[in-house]
């Protein structure tokens, strides 16, 4: 009786994947991505790319901080094959944005008031790095990431692909793409191991609050980016606006 009890009172890391699966689903609806299907040049899918940056940039200490939280051995190989396949992707978009015409934006530019809600939303999923005392939320963190990530180059993807410029891309490229698919996260055997194991009824209830942070963080970045890439595809001259034909 106290067993079953013991084992009610748990829950496996497949029921959170299923939770991040379902507020994937949910952002595949922001705004933002209907907007992406109407850009099919280059020079329109750039609208957003500066406003961008602050986040890619802060994504590699993200990697690198979670990393440093995790002890536990095949946990921590997770978070360092992860960081390691991300190694270097602020370089393939600083690459693209060079090539879509854009000068590196000053450091006023960055820290103004327009990337508020890109800068808001980094800082907040910086948190999570340091928020629990528990290992496997930083697991959870980067499943996380993850899920957002592939809904996001996938679209872009897809638009790169029509403007006929993925072989001239890096950063939003379908070779970045596969990259991100193939996560070791996501390989089978250690996919397998991280479902076996047990959570603790406080522990899933964290994980599920931190996947609704992280999701809630995604939407207010890309309700700024969604903002910053009408405004620049107005008439309107403004600084960074789009490179000229």
């Amino acid at each position: 009786m106290n067993q079953n009890c013991q084992r009610g009172a748990k829950t496996s890391m497949k029921t959170i994947e299923a939770y991040i699966e379902s507020k994937q689903r949910d952002f595949e609806n922001h705004e933002f991505f209907g907007f992406l299907e109407s850009l099919i040049s280059l020079k329109t899918l750039s609208c957003f790319v500066p406003e961008l940056t602050f986040w890619v940039m802060t994504f590699q200490d993200i990697l690198r901080l979670n990393e440093e939280r995790v002890q536990d051995p095949f946990l921590k190989k997770i978070a360092r094959h992860h960081r390691s396949e991300d190694s270097g992707h602020d370089k393939w978009f600083l690459h693209d944005k060079a090539y879509m015409g854009f000068n590196q934006e000053d450091i006023a530019w960055l820290y103004g008031k327009d990337l508020r809600p890109i800068r808001d939303a980094a800082y907040s999923l910086v948190s999570e790095c340091y928020r629990s005392q528990d290992e496997i939320l930083n697991i959870v963190l980067l499943l996380t990431l993850e899920s957002s990530g592939h809904i996001f180059f996938e679209r872009t993807v897809k638009q790169v692909k029509l403007s006929g410029e993925d072989p001239n891309l890096k950063y939003f490229s379908s070779s970045h793409l596969e990259v991100e698919m193939a996560h070791a996260v996501f390989e089978n055997e250690m996919k397998r191991k991280i479902y076996e194991r047990e959570l603790p009824t406080y522990t899933r209830r964290e994980a599920i609050e931190l996947v609704d942070r992280c999701y809630q963080a995604f939407s207010h970045m890309f309700d700024g980016l969604l903002k910053a890439g009408k405004a620049r595809l107005t008439p309107v001259e403004t600084y960074g606006s789009l490179p000229a034909s």
